[in-house]
């Protein structure tokens, strides 16, 4: 007879245990993953500590994942060997090796306390505040900036790629050049460029890009002439405005292709200064673009984000204090990825106030969208569901898609009887903005230089109309063109 691992044959029925008993379980070992280790510590510590303690303490997560918890006032010996041996057995592997529970007095439990990194979680109904410490991904944990001064900055960010995010930065590019503004175009898509040969032929290509920027910026540094050599002028600014480009990969990488990966897998590390300080990618990307931001020489920086959730993407959508036009397609893998994000997202929302500023410079762009405004609209209503599932929209404010009245602002009726609460606080929605890229076969395989007459305003503004008004809106009303042009572009750029 064949083994079956279970200590019965194949021939062989096992015994039934008696009514009212559950069958033992093997090595009696709890299994725990990664997704209930958190979940498990709140429950322990509230039921063992009370809720009040939970609230108050920080959870430290450790880069192998692993679980302490640092209550935010002095234990007993006896409640911490307790509480401890509680911990260890409900959370297996996930239960930190040398200490599972600590008070304020204990050693390093103050530094732990006090990390400003730290985010309030949602575990499975549990409020907790975690400290996170990873190996990648850290820039994720800084909670988004300030709205930067001018020039303003406009990410273009997804979840996947293909959904149109590139070829749409390009247009918003040309547009702006085209009514006269000067527009500075950053590619940080290391890793899948596109803007550098969308935007410039090869002979216009500057000597470097992004990516040797990255590098250099911890070793030879990065001086005047290094800069120059970053950017260069795009011939589809038309004569009008300004287009200057920052492609991912210049001349050099070019010439040198077997050395493009080895730069790629230096360009996200840390840099750590001659006096010891490190700085982190999100603080390279910032310090990169700031030196490119004079508003006397632009008035408008785009940036091309990586798709996806890594590292890079955290420094672009969370670092730059932009306006962050978030891409998508009407599809479950946009919809799945959205809820990550937007679950991150909600660590740095307070459930019982108003909206973050930055939230409200988040918006979501429809890639791809459908001619039918319902199906457009069903989409946008899928996402704020999902943004109000997972706590991006703070408790007590709901997300409305009711359309402002056809009539005159004058023409609408005042009733002295609503409160100026009542009347503002339909404004505090968080997520609800979107705009939509129509779906248009001849921007697929988007290539300028063979068709210029898709960067005629004429053709370019039915498909991308909302999004360049958007983009238009937010441009800082004291931002004057450099030179204005009202006549209609030609039909070739």
């Amino acid at each position: 007879m064949i083994s079956t691992g279970t200590g019965w044959s194949d021939g062989e029925s096992k015994p039934r245990m008696p009514l009212g008993r559950s069958e033992p379980e093997e090595d009696a070992v709890m299994i725990v993953r990664f997704d209930d280790s958190l979940v498990a510590l709140a429950r322990v510590v509230a039921a063992e500590l009370g809720d009040d303690v939970l609230h108050s303490g920080v959870a430290l997560r450790d880069t192998a994942g692993r679980l302490a918890f640092f209550a935010a006032k002095p234990l007993e010996l006896e409640v911490v060997e307790r509480v401890s041996d509680s911990l260890r057995l409900q959370l297996g592997a996930y239960a930190r090796d040398d200490r599972v529970l600590a008070g304020c007095d204990d050693i390093g439990a103050r530094r732990v306390l006090d990390d400003p990194s730290s985010v309030i979680v949602d575990a499975n109904g549990y409020r907790i505040r975690l400290l996170d410490r990873r190996l990648v991904g850290a820039d994720w944990l800084l909670a988004p900036a300030e709205p930067s001064p001018p020039p303003p900055r406009f990410v273009f960010a997804s979840i996947k790629g293909g959904v149109g995010r590139s070829t749409a930065l390009a247009v918003a590019a040309a547009d702006l050049a085209y009514r006269g503004r000067r527009v500075l175009v950053i590619d940080l898509d290391l890793e899948a460029p596109g803007l550098g040969p969308m935007l410039l032929d090869d002979r216009a290509l500057p000597e470097f890009g992004t990516l040797d920027a990255l590098v250099e910026n911890g070793l030879s540094g990065l001086d005047h002439s290094f800069l120059n050599d970053l950017i260069a002028p795009s011939a589809l600014a038309g004569g009008h405005g300004r287009l200057d480009v920052m492609p991912a990969l210049g001349r050099r990488a070019l010439a040198h292709p077997s050395d493009v990966l080895a730069k790629i897998a230096r360009a996200y590390a840390e840099d750590v200064g001659p006096d010891g300080q490190v700085m982190s990618f999100r603080g390279q990307v910032v310090d990169l673009i700031q030196r490119f931001s004079d508003p006397t020489k632009y008035d408008a920086i785009l940036v091309d984000a990586r798709a996806g959730l890594h590292e890079s993407t955290a420094a672009s959508f969370l670092g730059l204090g932009a306006e962050v036009l978030l891409f998508g397609l009407d599809e479950p893998q946009t919809l799945q990825g959205f809820k990550a994000l937007f679950a991150h997202l909600a660590c740095f929302v307070n459930v019982d106030g108003p909206s973050p500023e930055w939230l409200w410079r988040l918006t979501i762009v429809q890639g791809k969208a459908p001619l039918e405004s319902e199906r457009r609209e069903a989409f946008m209503d899928r996402c704020r569901d999902i943004a109000t599932e997972v706590g991006l929209t703070p408790r007590g404010v709901a997300a409305s898609s009711d359309p402002l009245p056809a009539e005159p602002f004058g023409d609408v009726p005042w009733d002295d009887a609503i409160s100026d609460e009542q009347v503002f606080a339909d404004q505090d929605k968080g997520l609800v903005a979107a705009v939509q890229v129509l779906d248009d076969q001849n921007y697929r395989g988007f290539d300028p230089f063979t068709r210029r007459d898709l960067l005629s305003e004429k053709i370019y503004s039915a498909t991308f109309g909302s999004l360049l008004e958007l983009i238009q809106a937010s441009l800082s009303a004291d931002t004057v063109p450099s030179a204005a042009h009202d006549t209609e572009s030609p039909d070739a750029v």
